[in-house]
């Protein structure tokens, strides 16, 4: 297991970030180019590199759902294609959606650049380049929730997901979600996939709610350069 250089982490954040899939062994043979290591594994562990210090560690759940027609209410609901938006109001829901990220807690990422990488979801979610489509919730044409997603032959994924706190409680995350399931059921879509943080007990506890569940648990750590 070698490094592999994130080229797009790498050239975002303007510096060298590398990636090793821990099993059983570590081989570190170019390490000291990387500025940052991200090392995963399913199962947890404990390593020390030399040259590298652990700053930050979490576990992603992946939840997934085996899907069926739901019949659900579609009203306030739409296309981004279909209506006007605030594409600011978007910024602002994923920064919402993110606050559990690693690249928010883990403090070495500047917050300016947390947000920079989550607009630059946002906008290639708009433009279709990583996403099918963006689905938005709105009232008195204030878009309080959306939610993106993609699909790869039988299974649909869905990336950002997010309800503004002060509409929260009111079950837009169900009606953004289940409007989803509805579109990807009728494609033929077997199952819909959805990450999130361990920590994030919210999403955790709505995603069973909804009847995910999860399907795999990754243990990720960073370790950057002393």
């Amino acid at each position: 297991m070698i490094v592999k250089r994130l080229d797009w982490d790498s050239d975002f954040f303007g510096y060298e970030i590398g990636e090793i899939i821990f099993k059983n062994n570590i081989n570190l043979k170019d390490s000291e180019k990387f500025d940052l290591l991200i090392i995963k594994s399913s199962d947890d562990f404990e390593i020390l590199l030399d040259g590298f210090k652990n700053n930050f560690s979490e576990t992603k759940v992946i939840f997934e759902k085996k899907l069926s027609l739901i019949h659900s209410e579609n009203t306030n609901i739409y296309s981004i294609d279909e209506t006007d938006y605030d594409r600011n109001e978007l910024y602002e829901l994923a920064y919402e959606s993110g606050k559990h990220s690693r690249f928010v807690l883990d403090k070495n990422f500047q917050a300016e650049n947390f947000k920079k990488l989550y607009r630059k979801w946002v906008d290639n979610s708009i433009f279709k380049e990583i996403a099918e489509d963006v689905i938005i919730y709105k009232e008195d044409n204030q878009t309080v929730g959306f939610v993106t997603y993609k699909t790869n032959e039988d299974s649909g994924f869905i990336g950002l997901i997010a309800v503004s706190a002060a509409h929260q409680g009111k079950g837009i995350g169900n009606k953004l979600l289940s409007y989803v399931e509805n579109i990807l059921f009728s494609k033929g879509i077997q199952k819909l996939i959805i990450p999130t943080q361990l920590s994030n007990i919210v999403a955790c506890n709505f995603y069973k709610k909804q009847n995910y569940t999860i399907q795999q648990i990754l243990f990720i750590k960073h370790y950057w350069k002393k």
